[in-house]
């Protein structure tokens, strides 16, 4: 589990925190103050410090202590401040001790552990994903240099005419092309590009010596999204490159991705179900599809109103984050519906993995001014090889969670094939 460490007076609050963290895989190292010896764990590799300040004046003389401690560390911890009162002078206290947030108290433990989480993990992105199409082979070893030391990936087409096969196989996020070239110019080329839904998004940027703006723009018109003209500094290059890719995996990952949670909406998952379906199936492993639908969510809706109902399903949206590895499949579905695919699982594997995110997901205490409540759910579970499609998988899983809900709800049910 990742530590955190907890500087605060109120024995009750601390303990409640340390339960609600512990079911997103959060350990709490409690300290009354900041010479307690635990405080020895920011040396040892905690995510993070959690102060809890006092109300009132009180609050901006502890603020400073703590950043004066923190400065006495060889890495200084993340800064998580809670306040009852977060007024200016407080806020403006945190700011110039570092401070990575400050948070409402008592804690909203969904505010938390969003702001945990992105201290905790060290996300690596991908590579972006650049094609460079030019008949000249030397220029496009030279470009591929330049963007390779950047960190990207590239390839390069040096017959257009095949320029669908390298499509369909690399998948670039950005498209680098020459403006004119023997088998067909760029324009044309981009205009066929253009006319394939599947490529119809890609940015591409024409790279060519012509410097008569009516061309450059003539060309813009079919479907180009920058024009740079030759030569240009590799750096220059790199980054409107860099710019253009990421906008356009910003973009994608909005069309691809559920709005509320961010997990991956109803038909990317079965897009990626299919994919991971075939490769379980060429590698001969077996593979676990849960759907997991919340328990009596519209009386959650109906009695605390439909924005604590969202705050309820971003809860369990994170949870399944925490609990889940990062190359598992989790998308939500429907309103209150969510699925899960996971590689090289069985089912009395993937009933284990997901009994413990049921249980760890009714202790979570949710909150609202009318007082706090907990949320349940409901799972069914459904097996490759034991059912050998995805139709037939998907339909499994589903009468597996009709069998739970039948059977009372709050509980994991396997398919039987």
């Amino acid at each position: 589990m990742k530590n955190i460490v907890l500087i605060d007076d109120d024995d009750g609050e601390a303990n409640q925190l340390t339960a609600q963290l512990g079911q997103f895989g959060y350990s709490v190292t409690h300290c009354s103050d900041a010479n307690d010896s635990g405080m020895a764990e920011l040396d040892a590799g905690a995510v993070a410090l959690l102060v809890g300040l006092p109300a009132g004046d009180e609050a901006a003389p502890q603020i400073d202590q703590i950043g004066d401690v923190c400065q006495e560390f060889k890495r200084p911890p993340p800064l998580i401040f809670l306040s009852p009162d977060p007024n200016m002078a407080t806020r403006l206290a945190a700011v110039r001790a570092g401070a990575a947030a400050l948070l409402m108290r008592p804690v909203s433990m969904l505010d938390l552990v969003d702001t945990l989480d992105p201290l905790s993990e060290q996300a690596v992105d991908d590579p972006f994903r650049v094609l460079i199409i030019d008949d000249d082979p030397r220029i496009c070893k030279y470009y591929k240099t330049i963007l390779s030391e950047a960190g990207m990936e590239t390839v390069f087409c040096n017959e257009p005419l095949k320029t669908f096969e390298v499509l369909a196989e690399f998948r670039p996020e950005l498209i680098i092309m020459d403006l004119y070239m023997p088998e067909c110019r760029g324009k044309e080329l981009a205009a066929v590009i253009r006319q394939d839904p599947a490529f119809d998004s890609i940015p591409i940027v024409f790279l060519s010596a012509e410097d008569d703006l009516l061309k450059q723009l003539d060309v813009m018109t079919i479907g180009g999204d920058d024009f740079l003209t030759k030569p240009i500094r590799p750096e220059h290059l790199v980054m409107a490159v860099y710019t253009r890719a990421r906008r356009f995996r910003s973009l994608r990952s909005l069309m691809l991705r559920d709005s509320l949670t961010g997990l991956l909406n109803h038909t990317t998952t079965k897009e990626h179900l299919d994919i991971e379906m075939s490769r379980m199936q060429r590698d001969g492993q077996p593979l676990a599809y849960a759907i997991i639908d919340l328990d009596h969510f519209k009386n959650v809706n109906d009695t605390y109103g439909h924005p604590t109902g969202d705050r309820v399903i971003k809860t369990l949206s994170s949870l399944l984050k925490q609990r889940l590895r990062a190359t598992d499949i989790i998308g939500r579905t429907g309103g209150e519906e969510f699925a899960v695919a996971l590689a090289g699982v069985s089912g009395s594997q993937s009933e284990t993995i997901l009994n413990d995110i049921r249980r760890a997901f009714s202790k979570i205490q949710q909150q609202h001014e009318k007082g706090e409540f907990t949320v349940t759910l409901s799972c069914g579970v459904a097996t490759f090889p034991e059912f050998g499609n995805v139709s037939d998988l998907t339909d499994a899983a589903d009468q597996a969670l009709y069998r739970a809900k039948d059977s009372g709800r709050n509980r994991v049910v396997l398919a039987e094939s």
